[in-house]
């Protein structure tokens, strides 16, 4: 029997490229989308598809209902959806909708996490992308920073509540995608983000998306004990490099490591 992915956005670029690849590797795939014109080259002979609109909770049950009633085990799930609107600094933003987006960036991914739970095969993986706002405020984008830091936080919860769970959460650097047409639209964006964005799709080099797939891969095949409840930069960490062995060491060493931690916490005045 070949193995079950979840992928929630195969409408993604991301969530597109994982589907294929994972089709390829012979897995069963199931994807949710929002607009079936961003499929591309997926269709139902290929995999099970969705229609999903993450941010309404009564299609997130009836999705998950329909699942219940197929009886289908999943092995991995994998969360490929993103919105960065809006782009805008806190008290500019149209307070609607920042509470809008950590519905879709955070708060629908984790009811649908929840209810699928009881159809996690055992030694079940899943993985969630984060920004890079844990280590800083990102101008323009606390809506989605915050809803990411969330994921972030709630990927220990769930590592440390739930034994047969491997949960983990990756950042997969500057990308170059379409979800940075929104930005380029400039509704509820910041000028100087979107001046940003347009130098940063010229210039800034983009995280390729065959290492963001190696990256999952190598955090899913780890222990539990290694990489599940964590946060890894496919950019910035060596799970890929010749000191991959000397960072498990220390991922084995020490507990706090890859975790949001209050800087400073060993600080002593005494």
């Amino acid at each position: 029997m070949p193995k079950t992915i979840i992928i929630l956005s195969v409408s993604s670029d991301i969530g597109n490229f994982l589907a294929k690849q994972y089709l390829g590797r012979g897995w069963k795939v199931i994807g949710t989308y929002r607009q079936q014109k961003n499929l591309n080259g997926l269709d139902g002979k290929k995999c099970d598809l969705f229609k999903l609109d993450i941010s309404r909770p009564q299609e997130i049950k009836a999705f998950i209902a329909r699942l219940k009633r197929r009886k289908i085990a999943w092995d991995r799930l994998i969360c490929a959806v993103g919105a960065l609107l809006p782009a805008q600094d806190f008290f500019a933003c149209d307070f609607d909708q920042w509470q809008d987006s950590l519905l879709v960036n955070a708060i629908g991914p984790l009811r649908l996490v929840h209810g699928l739970y009881p159809l996690a095969q055992k030694r079940a993986r899943v993985v969630f992308f984060a920004g890079g706002a844990a280590n800083g405020a990102v101008r323009h984008m606390s809506a989605y920073a915050i809803s990411k830091i969330l994921l972030t936080k709630m990927t220990e919860f769930i590592d440390a509540e739930y034994p047969r769970l491997h949960v983990s959460i990756i950042g997969p650097g500057w990308t170059l995608t379409k979800i940075h047409a929104d930005i380029l639209k400039g509704r509820t964006v910041a000028r100087a983000k979107q001046l940003q964005t347009k130098e940063d799709m010229k210039h800034k080099p983009s995280t390729r998306l065959q290492d963001i797939d190696a990256c999952i891969e190598w955090v899913c095949e780890q222990p539990k004990s290694i990489t599940s409840g964590r946060n890894f930069s496919v950019v910035h960490d060596p799970w890929g490099q010749d000191k991959r062995q000397s960072l498990v060491a220390a991922l084995k060493k020490d507990g706090n490591m890859y975790k949001l931690r209050r800087h400073g916490n060993d600080f002593s005045h005494s």
